[in-house]
């Protein structure tokens, strides 16, 4: 699986450089590319179990961004599992793997650090720069995967941001805003979930303007600069209940006259208004920069995310299901995983059948199957059906959250807790 696989993603790789000459491209090697890496355990919150990261196999993926197949052309498995290492030693043998004799499935050593992306990415953009030379690459900024591709080439390489985790950053950056108590109108037991649904509000907000602005602008980066300042004082008197003139005039996902009704994805109950001071204006501009800033709108020009590689991570969960160890045949499930993105069930079967030699008859049930999973894999890439689905998951959307608002809920906790009140010398520090 792994010298097939690898020998499809190399002949990807030279598709793309092809496609690169027919389009009039001056340098037909170059490809963009976004990345992410997963792992099988979580790398922290281990109980205990270990002095070193929980997680022990590190997988790294990057798909390219040049079509809208994003196929995957570059993948590196890190493992620090060996089950003949581990009875060696528990023989009272030291070994040193992955270099021990016999058949050794770590390629790393167990002190080895498995969240190093760094690393990672290196090595699979020097597997990339065989064919192709990596001209921009799309992360997720919490990781040190971009600076890996650069010591992999000479040539420098632009870094782009996943708009995906840029708008998380703003919903943990307003969810950690110390607003006032009088900012969110309704008992203090329901601030929290009141300013929950704020958040989510002003993200899917803020992402409805970012990429009407693209559209509208048609990606001319300096009139959406010039132009973001008045939608986010817009958003701000939009949110204060002044949704009129103002909202009409610049804000490109409310229309004003409409009550604000027109803000994408609208998590707030309905006429909702907050009582936002001056002050905390700035704290929320400041929050809402995060997405529509100069250097946000600068370092996600193109509009890419690793939204495929995140997908391709949840894919891998199929092959190597967490709540199962695979040591010795993980990096083949991997890159059998990989030849079924690249080219559907359908294909891939008849591709791994051939090359291990064992032909499928024409006309055969399992040909019958295979093709019928085809045209429903296809039917689901059609337009139609995705704006069904989307429209489907909006509406489930506000139907819940309608019905939120209508529930009354507490916790009811039976755990105790300890009072710390009578402890003066707890109340001399701030942080207490």
């Amino acid at each position: 699986m792994v010298a097939l696989n690898e020998k499809d993603m190399h002949d990807i790789r030279e598709k793309i450089k092809q496609d690169n000459r027919l389009c009039g491209l001056k340098d037909g090697t170059k490809v963009n590319v976004e990345g992410d890496t997963c792992y099988n355990n979580p790398l922290f919150n281990s109980g205990g179990h270990t002095p070193f990261q929980g997680g022990t196999i590190a997988f790294t993926t990057m798909c390219e961004n040049n079509t809208r197949s994003k196929r995957i052309i570059g993948v590196h498995v890190a493992n620090k599992l060996c089950m003949v290492a581990s009875r060696l030693r528990n023989q009272g043998i030291a070994v040193d793997r992955p270099n021990h004799d016999g058949k050794c499935t770590a390629n790393m050593s167990e002190t080895g650090v498995t969240g190093n992306e760094e690393k990672w990415n290196e090595q699979v953009a020097r597997k990339i720069n065989t064919d192709l030379n990596i001209a921009s690459i799309t992360g997720d900024g919490d990781s040190k995967g971009h600076s890996g591709v650069d010591k992999a080439q000479v040539q420098q390489t632009v870094h782009f941001k996943d708009l995906r985790h840029l708008d998380n950053s703003l919903k943990r950056a307003i969810n950690k805003a110390q607003f006032s108590s009088g900012m969110f109108a309704g008992p203090a037991s329901k601030r929290a979930n009141f300013q929950n649904r704020f958040t989510l509000s002003i993200r899917a907000r803020c992402m409805s303007e970012l990429t009407r602005a693209h559209k509208k602008y048609k990606g001319n980066i300096k009139e959406i600069k010039n132009h973001m300042p008045k939608v986010i004082s817009s958003i701000i008197l939009c949110y204060k209940g002044y949704c009129g003139a103002y909202c009409s005039k610049h804000s490109l996902a409310c229309r004003g006259s409409a009550g604000g009704k027109n803000k994408a994805k609208l998590y707030l109950p309905e006429n909702c208004t907050l009582k936002i001071a001056i002050s905390e204006e700035a704290l929320l501009k400041t929050c809402i920069q995060i997405i529509l800033g100069p250097e946000s709108i600068d370092s996600t020009r193109l509009q890419t995310s690793t939204q495929k590689c995140e997908a391709v991570n949840r894919a891998y969960q199929t092959a190597m299901p967490k709540t199962v160890t695979f040591s010795r045949n993980c990096t083949g499930r991997i890159h059998s995983t990989i030849l079924k993105l690249n080219h559907g069930l359908a294909d891939s079967a008849i591709v791994k059948s051939e090359f291990t030699g064992a032909h499928l008859s024409k006309g055969s049930r399992v040909i019958a199957y295979l093709l019928k999973s085809k045209h429903n894999d296809m039917l689901k890439k059609t337009c139609a059906f995705q704006r069904r689905r989307k429209a489907a998951r909006y509406l489930a959307r506000k139907r819940r959250y309608a019905l939120h608002s209508e529930i009354d809920y507490s916790k009811g906790l039976t755990d105790p807790k300890p009072n710390f009140s009578d402890i003066s010398q707890l109340n001399d520090h701030s942080n207490s």
